[in-house]
């Protein structure tokens, strides 16, 4: 298929929505690319481009992704399994930024048969997403690896507040990972954990931090690992798990907020929204390692990202790391790099051919 055939619909956009639109028509590779929300256009939209939704009705994203090679989902996570639907429908390739597991359930539960699945990678991004993938490839390079640790945060360079904390984006998705069950691997069972449980202090690059499991993050890694490293086989059995890194202080006010005071979703996503300065000025950070039971050698990726201009765009981390994620896996579906059917986990796509992505290059270790 060549380029100008190439049709990508974005639907949502907001931060991470307009990033990817933004990436993508910024490089001069020939796709269309049309993007769809319920909101008036932005600035930085071409009007061409752009289409205003009436609802978030199936039928609405029926004539959106019917014309589509692939749809790229940037909704809150809520609108997955409608605009997934349509997908199904009409046969198009769907990516989502997702850390909620309800499309999983549904698929689990309603579609059995592989054949009526088209390509579909929910998940994509930084954490599930591109984490996951660097995770799995240090971990198949250690021959009996026995712990798996997946920190990841993305911060305010700086914090003045008792809170330790400025929100680079809205309040929903960190709710969201601070409320529900977190997948870890123990014994080599994918077994659930609450979040904020699993307190640890860590130092990184001379940095001491604090970090907390929290939901969503590892995607389906946790069940990946125990299919591939069987409890019988890896003796110590492995043990593996995400955490979300922190500035120290900030896990007692949130495990106030949310355990203590007990307060409800709705009622916290208003505190964070309303009440927690945003910034610009981030710093996202990755650090996987993986141990194994028969050296004192780690495998470690660590990496800081922070604000960038790219292609004469200023984006701030979380943006561009998250766009960036989703991204690479688009251009390896599109170079038939990665199964062309079904559901495709993110620890299938290979680490360095991720890498070898016009945008995936950012996540080398070494400066581009």
């Amino acid at each position: 298929m060549n380029n100008q055939d190439i049709h990508i619909g974005i639907v949502g956009a907001g931060n991470i929505g307009s990033t990817i639109y933004q990436l993508l028509t910024s490089i001069g590779n020939e796709y269309k690319v049309s993007i769809a929300d319920l909101v008036e256009r932005k600035w930085d939209i071409s009007e061409n481009h752009y289409v205003r939704l009436q609802d978030t009705e199936t039928s609405q994203f029926d004539e959106f992704v019917s014309d589509k090679t692939l749809i790229i989902n940037a909704l809150p996570f809520h609108q997955n399994i409608n605009l997934y639907k349509a997908c199904q429908k009409s046969n198009v390739a769907y990516f989502d930024l997702s850390e909620d597991d309800a499309l999983d359930e549904y698929i689990a539960d309603h579609l059995t048969n592989e054949e009526s699945i088209p390509f579909t990678m929910p998940h994509c991004g930084l954490a599930p997403g591109m984490s996951s993938i660097v995770a799995f490839h240090l971990l198949k390079k250690m021959e009996n690896p026995h712990k798996l640790k997946i920190r990841v945060g993305a911060l305010s360079q700086n914090a003045s507040n008792k809170l330790r904390y400025y929100t680079p984006q809205g309040g929903d998705g960190l709710v969201n990972e601070y409320i529900g069950d977190c997948q870890v691997v123990r014994n080599g069972k994918n077994v659930t954990v609450d979040a904020l449980t699993g307190y640890e202090r860590l130092v990184i690059d001379g940095q001491e931090y604090e970090a907390f499991n929290t939901s969503g993050g590892i995607g389906t890694l946790a069940k990946t690992i125990e299919v591939t490293w069987n409890p019988f086989e890896t003796v110590p059995a492995i043990h593996a798990d995400y955490k979300t890194l922190n500035r120290v202080g900030h896990h007692d006010y949130v495990d106030f907020l949310f355990n203590d005071l007990q307060l409800d979703q709705d009622t916290l996503t208003a505190i964070f929204k309303s009440c927690i300065p945003q910034t610009r000025k981030d710093v996202v950070i990755i650090y996987v390692s993986v141990g194994g039971i028969d050296t004192a050698d780690d495998y470690i990726y660590y990496k800081e990202f922070k604000p960038l201009e790219i292609n004469g765009r200023f984006f701030t981390a979380i943006e561009y790391t998250t766009a960036i994620g989703l991204l690479s896996m688009v251009e390896l579906y599109l170079k038939k790099k990665l199964p062309q059917t079904g559901y495709v986990r993110q620890e299938e796509a290979d680490w360095e051919d991720a890498l070898k992505t016009m945008y995936g290059s950012y996540y080398r270790k070494e400066q581009r």
